[in-house]
């Protein structure tokens, strides 16, 4: 993920740089079309041209943005939380591709959708056994298939399940075990 939005941000940009030297061309079109008088016009348009392809930037990466972290919380096999003394909601999304996407919100906004910018991170699901996994050395999930139970501990203290697919987390256990064979 982390490569293509790379190579989208680079794309982009050299559109906009495109885009910005072609502008260049307007003040010129109008000195064409009308002389002087055009070439003022074009001098006072190039401007608000130029605004308004980085104010539709802006909302396009803001876009991609949110539609990225969407996917990210989508594709979660179990979905975890856990609030501080701050006021700052934790989020882990544990992906049967063993990668955990980490967010935090405060927590008058916990329902809304994460608009924000740097407030993700990555972290490795490390299979612990046949009924178990751990993220970044502190957080242990247990699964208890008979059940249909899930408990999460950080440092041994209760974590909140906030969801739980069974059939991707089947999917990844199988996975993790025909590895093993």
């Amino acid at each position: 993920m982390i490569e293509q939005g790379i190579t989208f941000y680079f794309t982009f940009v050299l559109f906009l740089l495109l885009l910005l030297v072609l502008s260049i061309i307007i003040p010129f079109y109008g000195y064409l079309r009308k002389r002087w008088k055009g070439l003022a016009i074009g001098c006072l348009v190039q401007p608000i041209i130029i605004g308004a392809i980085f104010f539709l930037a802006i909302i396009g990466i803001s876009y991609f943005h949110v539609h990225e972290l969407s996917k990210q919380r989508e594709a979660a096999m179990v979905t975890i939380s856990k609030s501080d003394t701050t006021g700052i909601v934790h989020f882990w999304y544990l992906k049967t591709n063993e990668e955990c996407f980490y967010e935090y919100k405060e927590k008058e906004n916990e329902e809304n959708e994460y608009r924000g910018f740097n407030r993700g991170r990555f972290y490795d699901v490390v299979p612990l056994d046949s009924c178990s996994v751990g993220v970044d050395d502190k957080i242990v999930v247990k699964f208890d298939f008979s059940h249909k139970k899930v408990t999460a501990t950080e440092y041994d203290e209760p974590m909140k399940v906030v969801n739980v697919n069974w059939e991707r987390v089947t999917e990844f256990f199988k996975k993790i075990q025909e590895l093993k064979e």
